[in-house]
């Protein structure tokens, strides 16, 4: 059995959790801009994204998210239909709206496969970060668990943004980014899991098949 934290470290976790975010966004802009330098817009994009994944999103996950609550965050929870929706209807709107059938049509089996594993490995990371290790620490509070975070997921957009514009501008990315964050930080509010939020967060992913440029 887990021992309980003392308080005084629970609070100074709860400081550096309300701190984070901008420190987060700051860092990372100033990495894909080195990255990028140093190498080529593809490779450095690239390489900026192992970074946040690494040390920003799955490091403060595991310091800050004791092990037991690790397990209940990523088990299978039940949804009702409503929940269902905000799941389903960011998958259809990047399917039918984002670059999908444009890139589709020259993806490789190769670059369909790799496309996937960035998918997953993106989604998994982010989901732990902006929806799991703030429901963690913010249950009683959705404004706190689910609105803040969501907000800074939308802004954090602008560090890879900087190096690899979107093809139908930025701000309307950042604002896509705000309306999925927001979406993927109800459900997991409710159901008390990331999981379904990872799952929808892969499909809406994959379908940018974002591996014909970051893979080539």
């Amino acid at each position: 059995m887990e021992k309980r934290r003392p308080a005084y470290l629970l609070r100074m976790e709860t400081c550096l959790l309300y701190l984070f975010p901008p420190i987060l966004i700051v860092f990372n802009y100033l990495s894909f801009q080195f990255f990028v330098r140093v190498s080529n817009n593809s490779r450095g994009y690239f390489t900026g994204m192992i970074f946040y994944w690494l040390i920003w999103c799955i490091i403060p996950f595991i310091l800050f998210v004791s092990k037991g609550n690790r397990k209940l965050l990523v088990k299978i929870k039940s949804i009702n239909w409503w929940q269902a929706i905000l799941l389903i209807v960011p998958v259809l709107l990047a399917v039918l709206y984002g670059p999908f059938k444009s890139r589709i049509a020259e993806a490789s089996p190769l670059i369909i496969s790799l496309s996937f594993i960035y998918a997953v490995v993106n989604a998994i990371s982010e989901e732990i970060l902006w929806r799991g290790l703030y429901y963690d620490h913010h249950q009683g509070n959705f404004f706190y668990a689910a609105i803040v975070p969501t907000i800074w997921f939308g802004i954090w957009h602008y560090a890879p943004l900087s190096v690899q514009a979107s093809s139908f501008g930025n701000f309307y990315f950042i604002l896509s980014a705000l309306g999925l964050g927001f979406c993927w930080a109800t459900v997991t509010w409710f159901t008390r899991s990331v999981f379904w939020s990872i799952i929808s967060h892969i499909l809406v992913d994959f379908s940018g098949l974002g591996a014909i440029y970051f893979f080539k």
